[in-house]
């Protein structure tokens, strides 16, 4: 038995469908690929971290400081 092929669709036409969409559900498709996006990320930050590729916290949070610090600087 072989398998079908997943049909492609084109951006082009995802575009015309988010268009379509409600603003409640547009909101909705916006939170959940925003949700996917951070699974994503803690994902590789786990995966990372099994590979023992950590980094101090101490140092994150200096360059966190420092990157806001930037930020706000130039407001």
């Amino acid at each position: 038995m072989t398998q079908k092929e997943p049909e492609k669709t084109s951006v082009k036409e995802i575009l015309k469908l988010v268009e379509q969409l409600s603003p409640e559900n547009h909101e909705q498709l916006v939170e959940d690929m925003k949700l996917q996006w951070l699974r994503r990320e803690v994902q590789k930050g786990i995966e990372h971290a099994d590979r023992g590729e950590l980094v101090d916290g101490v140092v994150v949070f200096a360059e966190l400081k420092k990157r806001y610090q930037n930020k706000s600087d130039q407001k």
